[in-house]
């Protein structure tokens, strides 16, 4: 095997393990990573939720916290030596997971989250080349949907740098590990059924929380057959490894319009997270920030419902 193509090369330095219940997870951006990271951590008994408040970076909820290793105590499988990372790897004893999601799904979740609401410094450039786009003198959510789409499209290649926007295929890598399971997330009753798996393996009644939240804005309300097909373009390899179902959208979507307080929650939102990086390492003032930013999102799902039903508001973005 060529040395570019060993999996340990590719996947060891971002495949957690947990060792007790013999599970391995590769985990995917927006496809509940957050959700399955947190029922490993429980299952395996790694989970340390009070180091959460020593963690001297930015996190947008308490349960994004998740993601820091102080916090979760699941070791990397690179952190394994060579033999154990063989067994991991190979042995029929031990359960390899990875996430997928419907990739226009998971696009939508990826570019509310780290474009249109700015959740990450290193997201800027993305936002500029991805800007808000106005129809009638309002932020029109299904027209910015879709110039990110066409940007995407254009040049993907600024994108590519952030993991979130990669193809699920490139991350997952299902050419170089063996999978005992791939969770399809976007299927009712997978996560759940994940969790049961889980649950055997470690003795415990394990429940999957839908962690995560975004706006709650679905997908079908912003996304036409147009966008549809551009983003079904930019992820053909993942339709073609996985076998997602290329799906039916409208032609026409009407736009969805922010108001003027949705407009200045959108904007507030931004800025205090923009405002929090600053002060991330003082533990009063990121207790604070956390509070924000939850009372923000109920705020404008409050606004949402009041506005654009009848789509739900609450709607999980993984």
């Amino acid at each position: 095997m060529a040395p570019d193509a060993d999996p340990l090369r590719v996947v060891a330095g971002l495949a957690l393990v947990a060792p007790r219940i013999k599970v391995m997870y590769l985990p995917t951006p927006k496809a509940a990573c957050t959700t399955i990271k947190s029922v490993l951590a429980a299952a395996e008994g790694s989970h340390r939720p009070e180091m959460a408040e020593r963690l001297a970076v930015m996190h947008v909820s308490q349960a994004q916290t998740i993601h820091h290793p102080r916090v979760h105590g699941l070791p990397r499988l690179d952190d394994l030596s060579k033999r154990e990372q063989h067994e991991v790897l190979h042995s029929p004893d031990w359960l390899r997971v990875a996430s997928v999601r419907d990739p226009i799904s998971r696009a939508y979740s990826a570019w509310e989250n780290r474009i249109f609401l700015r959740a990450h410094r290193r997201t800027t450039k993305l936002a500029e080349l991805a800007h808000d786009v106005l129809t009638d003198g309002k932020v029109d959510l299904t027209a910015s949907f879709a110039n990110f789409a066409k940007v995407l499209g254009d040049d993907a290649d600024p994108f590519m740098a952030d993991h979130h926007f990669q193809p699920q295929s490139l991350l997952v890598r299902p050419d170089l590990v063996n999978y005992s399971l791939l969770v399809r997330v976007d299927q009712a009753g997978e996560i759940d059924s994940f969790a049961r798996i889980v649950s055997e393996r470690s003795g415990k009644q394990i429940v999957a929380s839908r962690l995560n939240e975004g706006l709650g804005v679905k997908v079908e309300r912003v996304c036409d057959a147009h966008t549809a097909n551009r983003l079904m373009a930019t992820y053909e390899m993942d339709y073609e490894t996985f076998g997602f179902t290329r799906r039916s959208w409208p032609a026409i979507v009407e736009p969805y319009l922010l108001g003027d307080m949705e407009s200045r929650l959108v904007t507030h939102y931004r800025s205090l997270f923009a405002r929090s990086i600053s002060v991330s390492r003082e533990s009063q003032r990121r207790v604070g920030a956390r509070y924000g930013f939850g009372q923000m999102r109920r705020g404008f799902w409050r606004l949402l419902r009041r506005e654009h039903d009848p789509y739900d508001p609450r709607e999980v973005q993984p």
